[in-house]
């Protein structure tokens, strides 16, 4: 029987998958994982939300299958676990926080002010 190798699960427009991917890059354990990555409504959301949908309270993204039938949905929670496993420390990763400080920041605001948008033309709607 092969070695489970874990899921990771990554919407390629979501600032938090960033995050994420920028970490374990630098970690050096991002090849550790199977890549299931995609674009918004390109074909393969569905497929991944309904795949994710036993196993959390709510499909978010990114989202990690740990263990067989483990699943967690949470970007800090990610890294906690694998900074735990491989001693590095997000405060001492130059790329990491390059991202963080740069690319992250923006695309988080650019997030959040489109959900506010979508907030206000639902509740206008």
């Amino acid at each position: 029987m092969p070695e489970f190798k874990p899921v990771l699960y990554l919407k390629l427009s979501c600032p938090f998958c960033l995050k994420v991917a920028a970490y374990l890059s630098e970690a050096g354990v991002f090849d550790r994982f199977e890549l299931r990555a995609f674009w918004p409504d390109d074909g393969n959301e569905a497929a991944i939300r309904n795949e994710l949908a036993p196993h959390l309270e709510k499909v978010t993204f990114p989202a990690l299958q740990f263990a067989p039938g483990e699943f967690v949905a949470d970007s800090d929670a990610i890294i906690e676990r694998y900074r735990s496993e491989t001693g590095a420390d997000p405060a001492e990763l130059p790329f990491y926080n390059y991202v963080l400080n740069g690319a992250f920041r923006r695309l988080r605001e650019n997030f959040q002010e489109i959900r506010q948008l979508q907030e206000k033309l639902s509740d206008a709607g």
